[in-house]
């Protein structure tokens, strides 16, 4: 297998927002600590800052999210640049290009809200920026389908494909990893981890900390779209997953796509979905079905022939 080359400088957008502080500096630090980051970082930002307030910033980061390491933090800081400027300015994608100086295959990150997204990829290529490029989007991808349509088309005119990773930084967390180790390197679970001795799974996602930072986010993301349609249906799809056919990510992710075609909905969360769809822009679902049945008679003859343990829970077992 060809290996491609090597990414010569990493930029990411947000340096200033939230993301950047509680994961993107540490993420970094660490990075640099492993030998895996010698080339130069730009952060991108609106707040008028220099190069050495963004240090700050950094420091500050790591000293509430891991610790201060002082030889890679100070490698990390003579790494470190600083662009100001505002995503729909095309002197901000300007002075990035001179900031690059003789960089050819730099790593975009896109730290942003994703309302941003095609405004800085169609500034990254029409600024000379994007070439040889690869670009890293965090979720959510678009508001819907159709927004999600139109934001690839942007990136193709720009990206091909295999330059293009659309991310869920959750899925780096060692407890989400340790989940699939879990479950596939211990076939004892396997024999017990389906529909026959499992009643429910519950997953509940607890946090300290609100929206401080992070208001201009939810005010057009919310929490719907921010975690639940990806850091808890990703959780969702790992714990009810079939094992994969292979180790790559797209092995992986194809049966994580197929077990979630295969959820159906509660009568007894009907009532919350009439509100949650409007709000999603999703349109009602064409197929009624009966109270106290798993689902629509299509959605039967749909997964017959699939195997797996979940899509067709058994019937209760009659009171003694």
């Amino acid at each position: 297998m060809t290996v491609p080359p090597r990414s010569d400088a990493l930029v990411f957008f947000g340096a200033t927002g939230d993301l950047a502080y509680k994961q993107i500096f540490p993420a970094l630090q660490a990075m640099v600590r492993t030998g895996a980051l010698d080339v130069p970082v730009i952060g991108i930002g609106r707040s008028p800052w220099t190069v050495e307030q963004l240090r700050a910033r950094a420091r500050d980061s790591l000293e509430h999210h891991g610790g201060v390491d002082r030889d890679s933090f100070a490698k990390l800081c003579s790494l470190l640049r600083y662009v100001h400027g505002d995503h729909a300015d095309v002197a901000t994608f300007h002075a990035l290009r001179r900031e690059l100086g003789r960089a050819e295959r730099p790593l975009y990150y896109l730290a942003i809200p994703p309302s941003a997204f095609a405004s800085v990829v169609s500034g990254l290529g029409e600024s000379g920026c994007a070439g040889r490029a690869r670009v890293v989007m965090e979720k959510p991808f678009g508001r819907d389908l159709a927004s999600a349509r139109a934001l690839n088309g942007t990136l193709h005119e720009m990206f091909p494909e295999s330059s293009i990773f659309r991310v869920d930084h959750y899925l780096g967390k060692e407890p989400v990893l340790n989940l699939l180790y879990f479950r596939f390197t211990n076939r004892f679970l396997e024999r017990v981890l389906n529909r026959d001795n499992v009643d429910n799974v519950q997953i509940t996602m607890a946090e300290s900390f609100g929206v401080q930072g992070r208001g201009r986010f939810y005010e057009e993301t919310g929490a719907i779209r921010d975690v639940l349609q990806n850091h808890m249906l990703q959780l969702t799809a790992i714990l009810a997953m079939d094992p994969p056919v292979g180790e790559d990510v797209e092995a992986i992710r194809d049966e994580k796509a197929r077990i979630t075609n295969l959820f159906a909905r509660e009568d007894s969360i009907e009532a919350q979905w009439r509100i949650v769809e409007p709000v999603l822009d999703l349109p009602t679902l064409p197929l009624p079905y009966e109270p106290g049945t798993w689902g629509p008679a299509e959605a039967d003859r749909l997964v017959a022939a699939v195997p797996g343990g979940w899509q067709r829970p058994i019937e209760p077992r009659a009171a003694a």
